[in-house]
């Protein structure tokens, strides 16, 4: 301002030089407001006509664009539809804060259909009813996996067609989960734990202190033993012993094993082939632990 630099602008937010003593931030500040004005209108037109792919979500669940966060995720009642609350100055008013929100509620919605479109699918699904209905919406709530202990009764007492009904819309029935093996790769993970943080009641800060995610093509994982619950259940896992494992693998192994112990060799026990061990990329002890897990 007028050869002084009275600070910058992140986003939607002023940050005024911090090395300005008060009376003169206070100037400076008031000279500013008038250009301020001016570039944030200019740049809320510019992100509501911005394109999908220049607009992402942060591990943190912020809303990012150019290279700044302008919006932070919260939770609501509903998992699948957070809400969206701007990060702005007061400089950003009116229509054209209206039109920056609109904009983000658009994208955030579009983003969770495009990630999450299997689970999206079965919230929206009319040919599910019945029995059928209450399981899709528990793994709805439960972002695509229960517990087949949690839902025992119900899963007995669906017949071949409501099963056919979840089927059809990618659901598997495991032996440990009931779940949607589509939404266990990385890209659906990672989003589904943004939301299973943003639904967390009674903390601050929903993504303070969490473990370490898994790294992609990961099939288990030590168990972090802080881990709060409903973490590794939001990520496709489930805890064994002293492991996470991937809920596909671990039906995996279950299958190796099933016919082992159904066979008339098997005498109160069996010897782990390589093939159960590969699966889960463990072995010894670790994989006697997950076992007994």
């Amino acid at each position: 301002v007028e050869g002084e630099y009275a600070g910058h602008l992140e986003g939607f937010v002023f940050v005024p030089d911090p090395r300005a003593d008060a009376e003169q931030a206070r100037v400076l500040r008031a000279a500013a407001e008038q250009a301020l004005a001016a570039e944030i209108a200019a740049r809320a037109q510019r992100l509501a006509m911005a394109p999908d792919a220049d607009i992402s979500l942060s591990e943190h669940g912020r809303i990012v664009w150019a290279g700044h966060p302008v919006a932070e995720l919260k939770g609501s009642g509903n998992i699948l539809l957070p809400r969206v609350e701007l990060v702005t100055g007061e400089q950003l008013h009116g229509p054209a804060k209206e039109a920056v929100q609109t904009r983000l509620d658009a994208w955030l919605k579009m983003h969770i259909a495009q990630i999450l479109a299997p689970l999206v699918a079965l919230r929206d699904a009319t040919d599910i009813e019945g029995l059928a209905r209450g399981i899709a919406f528990q793994l709805v709530e439960n972002l695509g996996a229960l517990g087949r202990e949690a839902v025992a009764e119900d899963v007995r007492a669906l017949d071949q067609a409501a099963r056919g009904q979840l089927r059809k819309h990618g659901v598997r029935f495991g032996a440990y989960s009931i779940f949607v093996p589509a939404l266990l790769k990385p890209a659906p993970a990672r989003l589904k734990l943004i939301l299973w943080a943003l639904s967390r009641k009674d903390v601050e800060d929903p993504f303070a202190n969490l473990p370490a995610v898994p790294a992609p093509g990961l099939t288990s994982v030590p168990a972090d033993a802080n881990a709060p619950d409903g973490f590794y259940a939001a990520l496709g896992f489930r805890v064994c012993g002293m492991r996470a494992v991937r809920l596909d693998m671990l039906e995996r192994v279950a299958d190796l094993i099933r016919p082992v112990i159904a066979s008339r060799a098997y005498n109160g026990g069996f010897i782990v082939t390589p093939d159960m061990m590969s699966l889960v990329g463990c072995s010894g002890e670790e994989f006697a632990g997950l076992l007994r897990g």
